[in-house]
């Protein structure tokens, strides 16, 4: 569904993969089973309140950050279905991850249904309670945004230190990549691994301090509690 006038670009990447595109969200809602409400948090409540007839009994999706399900529930009619999902825009690339809380009425069958389809765009995709989920958005929802502003600020540093910034960005990028692997596929816990790179009086290890004198770890997990309370007041 949308709350917008298709882009152009948009509208030729449906056509190239033969997907129909409505201009009314009434129609779409009537021709579809399962609907994902991929709009702003502001509009959501409001779009799916015009077509709450025809979403009865059907799979609603929604990406939307802070509203729960009770919320949706209370716009739309019962018995439809309501899943909410916590993404990020690494899906772009298919490396997302993403968390979901399902409302009383869906079942496992959908469940499976939704992973199936989400399954090429997401690396991790994990059922938490709702309790959890504007938490669970503090991390894996906008920690891309903390992740870009480490590689700028490493690139950053490499710009001061001499390094031409096109190489300064390719080394700060692969790092990240490659540190990121490391944790997956090792399957070790972060602290050991850094522990594994700090030689005693070594280059590392004296750049660890520097970092932890700058405050690096509060102030990543201060971001953290700061992008859950606010989601959890737009809830209000």
């Amino acid at each position: 569904m949308r709350t917008k006038s298709l882009e152009c670009l948009h509208f030729l990447t449906f056509q190239k993969y033969r997907i129909e595109y409505l201009q009314e969200n009434k129609k779409m809602a009537e021709k579809s089973d399962v609907i994902f409400a991929c709009v702003k948090p502001n509009v959501i409540l409001p779009a799916l309140y015009e077509i709450r007839s025809e979403l009865l009994g059907k799979l609603v999706i929604s990406v939307a950050a802070g509203i729960t399900l009770n919320q949706l529930q209370e716009v739309l009619l019962s018995p439809t279905r309501i899943v909410r999902i916590m993404p990020n825009t690494p899906c772009l690339v298919q490396a997302g991850t993403a968390v979901f809380s399902r409302g009383p009425t869906v079942t496992d069958e959908d469940i499976s249904m939704i992973s199936k389809l989400c399954s090429t765009i997401f690396n991790v995709f994990e059922e938490i309670p709702e309790s959890l989920i504007n938490a669970a958005s503090g991390i894996s929802g906008c920690g891309p945004a903390y992740m870009f502003l480490i590689a700028e600020a490493l690139a950053d540093g490499g710009v001061r230190m001499g390094i031409p910034r096109p190489l300064a960005h390719k080394l700060a990028v692969s790092t990240m990549a490659g540190a990121a692997a490391m944790m997956e596929r090792t399957g070790e816990n972060p602290s050991k691994l850094k522990n594994d790179v700090c030689s005693p009086g070594g280059s590392t290890i004296a750049a660890v301090h520097a970092l932890e004198e700058g405050g690096v770890r509060a102030a990543i997990m201060n971001a953290v509690r700061a992008a859950t309370i606010r989601s959890e007041e737009m809830s209000k």
